[in-house]
């Protein structure tokens, strides 16, 4: 089960669109993707690896954000992969980040290592919280 069988009958976008609707429907937080392009394909390693980043980034959005609004934005720009999830709630305070018991931030940062990436995490006291992970693109 740790390959999620979305990935492979819908594709990495429409899973994420899929992600994104199941917590709109199950929490009431409006959750809207944004994509440039129809899908992605960065090979399944890396397709299951930012699949798992947007279900854990939405995971804490539901657990500790208060939002009512997510948006995940997700582009290529040249040969990068540009994924942005933001937030509307409390926003993430910088010892949250660095905690070393935040296991959620942990995993999104093993995961972007293993893509070999880079991610940001900025929060901003009542404004929200933005995650920013960049992947270079795979050559299949």
């Amino acid at each position: 089960d740790l390959r999620p069988g979305i990935l492979d009958d819908l594709g990495l976008v429409p899973a994420i669109e899929w992600q994104a609707d199941e917590i709109q429907a199950r929490t009431g937080i409006e959750c809207h993707v944004i994509c440039d392009t129809d899908d992605i394909d960065m090979g399944d390693n890396y397709n299951v690896a930012l699949f798992r980043i947007v279900q854990e980034s939405l995971t804490n959005v539901v657990r500790h954000s208060d939002a009512t609004k997510v948006e995940i934005t997700l582009s290529q720009i040249d040969d990068k992969i540009d994924l942005e999830i933001f937030d509307n709630g409390k926003g993430i305070k910088v010892d949250e980040i660095n905690n070393s018991q935040s296991f959620g931030l942990i995993g999104i940062r093993e995961r972007v290592h293993f893509c070999n990436g880079t991610v940001q995490f900025t929060g901003n006291e009542g404004e929200g919280t933005l995650i920013r992970v960049t992947i270079p693109l795979m050559k299949n």
